[in-house]
């Protein structure tokens, strides 16, 4: 809006000012008020992974049902805000406002597991926006009101039922018979219905309410036994208060209507007065002050009572424990007019049909499907007493299943390997794209193009058309150069935003890559072809004080054409090393690309590669200094897993990579590999696994498993890099499939889960782990499963399943063959001259980014900005004809580095100090135990007792298969829940046979992700 004015003026722009000023006024409004901290009293979690907040609210606060109000918990993330639905009467219950919050994202999830954790916290930090809601309902009018829902899509309903009981019992009027249809998946849900009746209700509320419940849990065929409901409680916590927190009030107090009034028309007047003087502040209201008065007196009335109650106090729940006795349950009448039926859904036309009242509201929230088919039944035209109403708060969630839909895979083979329909989609845009620009361009300059121009130039009109074919060639290629850094920057700040990691977005920089090098060969070419035609070849060795360089661009092209010839599969793969190493040659080819086309045109990509030449010195940095390594494990199967120390504020999530260079091997070579340990889980330790395949890894492999281990290993590394979020936990079933050393992401992946069931108490998927080797040896790489020092206790509330195949061995290997080979466990002395893995940029890692990327581009501006007065000026006066453009870009290149090492070694610097703090707490202990010892296998060895396994719980939950692969067509689609994640990592062809799968159509609950690490 700020340009679109500048743009087109304020006398234009006015006519959209109405709207534009009322939303202004609302927007500062809502500011205020969410700058005040409000006061949360208690909260109910349910066993559905549900709870309802219970908020203090003035009196004079008045709200209708089906309002919302707008949440913030600075503790989860000061920047979000999500809407949820009240469940409260404003007039039922005139001190407290409650709203109801589903676990579904990983906002709610991370609220959840506070709420819900052994150790409950006593207070909550929360803001709020709203309420916002309807001017007035119209619930009375009809005879019968019937209300359906699905899931909590109940939620509305529930201040709609609380609404009625207000007029039932306090005003004494006539009220609808309620009938609610609610369906449910699992009967842990049923427990939202005891959410009906405040917290503090009482059963005479429902005594003159007629209301009839039919309940209907649709994965279930029978009720759950008492063990199961006694397992599973509603509980109740109360918070401490706060004199800094205040109940929730209208920002302009009772008479909000009118101080709005007041407050638009006012500072309107004012805004036309001052509009000569003033065109940029905010005119606050004169007597705002007056409300801040009235809603802190209002306030003061609502006393601070220190709950005698324990913090978390467990409730039965009077829908999920259906076989308990009536007379002890506290809402008895409700209870009695609950029909609940499992295994069945409702037959919502039969069931409005058979209304026979003159009027009938119909009500429905709830999925897509279900709103659908109750509008058709209502817009039938076969009961003309229906009055259809659809309540939909699910905008997000249908979002999220529209992208999920787009996140399957679209392409499965063929040269971009597979693409979902997101990708294709925005790789077909930017292709049209280009094929615009390019023929747009090309069109454009051949309308100049004629023999008239061409003969006053000294050329013919093949020649000028050439030339001009070239020269659009290269604006082209220099489109995709703009985006051809943001991916290859591993500390990115704007990866995280599409929620993209460094080693996922990969294969854009591969696809942008081939486009760059390909407008740029036919660029390049074209001007030979043009110069060899009329006997100019002396221009290939021309470089222009002023003006392109073509000596430089072809130095540039030269050096891009390196790198392009070892991108070819077969040579990426079989001669990593040298693919490694060529494309340093990106220094070459940027430096002398600058120089050829000058820094003015250069400036259009200097966003990516500013980035990256930030976060390249930063991790430049951080491998400078030689990181502590721990203990190792060598397993039979040529693998080994490295465990380093790390500072407890260094934080991860799984499928994480870590870079390792280790001295001894190679000083130059630097290798990926992927994260198996958990931040959460192991506050102290990271660890990575390497499987010895290239001749890097088999040396690392020999040091370590030689008869004379060594007793320490001089490491240095860069990373971790991975994802901003994961998604594990919104699933019902996870499957991962890997083949060979492909189970690598997998493991830091179960062992997040592994934290999330026994440290926060919340509820993990099931966990299927369908994993392919070629040997019985391999199968010891299940033993990372757990950490070094894990404990079984680890996974006795987890449902996990291991289905291994052993592809090229036909039976279960002797005992004497698994006794020849064990498992190695490797301590290594500690030096104190290294030191533990920490962010280089300490615990705010992504503020310190901002502050340098910013203040090395400003301090960048401004030296710029003296030297071309001070010194280039003097000498050229703006006429770009007498200082050299070489020297120019060569000046502005050297001051960008100068700035971006100045300000980010300033940053670490700053940083290190922390950093030293957290090092020292980790204190160095001289293991007892051998350098070398020999530890049994929980599955190479599958004929031990199961008693002396430590692990019997995990070894007990393995199937191993001999001589077959894993039949994935019929694995997946046996698999029945409503949302099943589908990981794979492994071979190619695996890759495109899940990938295959879960695009068919025949099962949408299947949702793929494919973790692929063979650039």
């Amino acid at each position: 809006m700020f340009f679109f004015v500048l743009h087109v003026g304020i006398a234009y722009a006015c006519m959209m000012l109405p709207g534009f000023y009322l939303f202004l006024v609302d927007r500062y409004l809502r500011f205020l008020q969410s700058r005040q901290r409000v006061r949360l009293v208690s909260a109910r979690v349910l066993p559905c992974e549900t709870f309802e907040l219970n908020f203090s609210k003035t009196p004079g606060l008045k709200y209708n049902p089906t309002s919302i109000l707008f949440l913030n918990v600075p503790s989860i993330s000061k920047m979000q805000w999500h809407p949820f639905t009240i469940t409260s009467n404003s007039n039922l219950e005139p001190e407290k406002l409650s709203v109801m919050i589903k676990t579904e994202g990983s906002w709610s999830r991370k609220l959840h597991q506070m709420l819900s954790s052994s150790n409950p916290i006593d207070r909550l930090q929360v803001s709020v926006e709203g309420p916002y809601g309807p001017a007035s309902t119209h619930f009375l009018r009809h005879d019968t009101l019937v209300m359906v829902s699905g899931g909590s899509g109940i939620t509305p309903f529930i201040s709609v039922i609380r609404e009625l009981i207000y007029a039932s019992t306090i005003v004494k009027c006539k009220t609808p018979q309620i009938i609610l249809i609610c369906s449910f998946k699992k009967s842990s849900d049923l427990t939202m219905l005891d959410l009906l009746l405040p917290i503090d209700g009482s059963a005479n509320e429902l005594s003159n309410l007629k209301i009839q419940i039919e309940a209907y849990v649709t994965r279930e065929k029978q009720q759950p036994t008492t063990e199961q409901n006694s397992k599973e409680l509603v509980q109740a916590l109360w918070f401490k208060p706060n004199p800094t927190d205040s109940p929730i009030s209208s920002i302009l107090g009772p008479n909000s209507w009118l101080w709005l009034a007041v407050v638009i028309s006012s500072s309107f007047i004012i805004f036309l007065i001052l509009i000569g003087i003033i065109g940029t502040y905010y005119i606050y209201p004169i007597d705002h002050n007056t409300n801040k008065k009235q809603n802190a007196q209002e306030a003061n009335q609502i006393q601070n009572l220190e709950v005698s109650t324990p913090t978390g106090s467990p409730l039965p729940s009077s829908f999920y424990n259906a076989d308990r006795e009536l007379e002890s349950l506290p809402y008895q009448s409700l209870v009695q007019s609950t029909n609940v039926h499992y295994g069945e859904r409702p037959d919502l036309k039969r069931m409005l049909f058979d209304l026979k009242g003159s009027s009938v509201g119909v009500m429905v929230c709830g999925p897509k499907t279900m709103r659908h088919e109750v509008a058709t039944i209502c817009s039938s035209g076969l009961a003309d007493n229906l009055h259809f109403e659809s309540i939909s708060f699910s905008c997000i969630n249908g979002r999220k299943q529209r992208l999920a839909l787009l996140k399957k895979p679209m392409v499965v083979k063929g040269p971009l390997g597979i693409v979902s329909s997101i990708e294709l989609g925005f790789f077909t845009m930017f292709i049209a794209l280009l094929v615009w620009s390019l023929s747009i361009y090309i069109h454009n300059s051949f309308a100049t193009i004629t023999p008239i121009s061409s003969a006053a130039d000294g050329k013919q009109v093949w020649e000028a058309k050439l030339k001009s074919t070239a020269f659009r060639l290269g604006l082209v290629g220099n489109i995709c150069l703009v985006f051809l850094f943001f991916p290859v920057a591993r500390g990115s700040s704007l990866l995280p935003l599409f929620g993209l990691t460094s080693e996922a977005s990969i294969k854009y920089h591969i696809w942008l890559g081939h486009l760059v090098m390909a407008f740029f060969t036919a660029h390049g070419i074209c001007y030979i072809v043009l110069w060899i035609a009329t006997n100019n070849i002396t221009q290939m060795i021309k470089w222009a004080k002023t003006g392109t360089s073509n000596v430089a661009g072809e130095i540039a092209l030269l050096a891009g054409l390196a790198m392009w010839a070892t991108t070819i599969p077969r040579i990426r793969q079989k001669f990593f090393e040298l693919f490694f190493y060529t494309h340093y040659l990106y220094i070459v080819f940027m430096f002398f690309f600058v120089l050829h086309v000058g820094i003015s045109y250069a400036c259009m990509m200097l966003p990516g590669f500013y980035l990256f030449l930030v976060d390249r010195y930063l991790r430049f940095l951080q491998s400078r200094k030689c990181v502590r390594l721990v203990s190792a494990r060598v397993l039979p199967c040529e693998t080994i897993e490295l465990n380093f120390s790390k500072t407890p504020g260094l934080k991860y999530n799984p499928t994480s990579i870590l870079f390792v260079n280790v001295p001894s091997i190679s000083k130059m070579q630097w290798h990926p590999f992927t994260i198996t340990s958990n931040s959460n889980l192991e506050p102290e330790n990271i660890s990575v696994m390497i499987k010895s395949e290239g001749s890097w890894s088999k040396k690392l492999n020999q040091m370590l498993s030689s008869s004379n281990p060594i007793d320490r290993l001089q490491v240095s590394v860069e990373g971790p890099y991975g994802p901003a979020s994961t998604h594990f936990l919104r699933h019902d079933t996870l499957v991962m499939v890997s083949g060979g050393s492909g189970i690598t992401p997998f493991i830091s992946v179960i062992r997040e889960l592994i934290y999330a069931s026994t440290t926060v108490k919340c509820k993990t998927p099931q966990i299927i782990l369908i994993c392919s080797f070629k040997s019985s040896s391999d199968l010891t790489m299940l033993d990372l499963l757990l950490p070094i020092d894990g404990s079984p206790n680890e996974l006795s509330n987890m449902k996990i399943q291991i289905e291994a195949y052993v592809t090229r061995e036909k039976q279960q290997p002797t005992t004497e063959q698994n006794s020849k080979e064990l498992v190695r466990a490797l301590w290594f002395k500690p030096n104190p001259t290294d030191s533990p893995i920490s962010s280089i940029l300490g615990p705010n890692s992504w503020l310190w980014l901002a502050v340098v990327i910013s203040s090395s581009f400003i301090i960048f501006l401004i030296l710029i900005r003296i030297i071309g007065r001070y010194y280039i000026y003097p000498i050229d006066h703006n006429t770009d004809r007498v200082f050299s453009s070489s020297l120019k870009s060569f000046l502005h290149m050297l001051v960008m580095c100068v700035c971006i090492a100045a300000t980010a070694s300033l940053a670490v610097i700053w940083n290190k100090k922390q950093n030293a703090q957290e090092a020292n707490q980790i204190q160095n202990v001289e293991v007892s135990t051998l350098t070398g010892s020999p530890l049994p296998s929980l599955f190479y060895n599958a004929n031990r007792e199961l008693e002396s396994l430590p692990y019997q719980s995990l070894v007990q939950s393995t199937n191993v298969h001999y001589s077959e692969r894993p039949d994935l067509k019929r694995m997946l689609f046996d698999l029945k829940g409503s949302s099943v994640g589908v990981m794979v990592c492994g071979p190619k062809n695996m890759r495109h046979e899940v990938a295959t799968i879960c695009s068919s159509g025949l099962a949408d609950n299947l949702h793929f992700e494919s973790i692929s690490f063979s650039w």
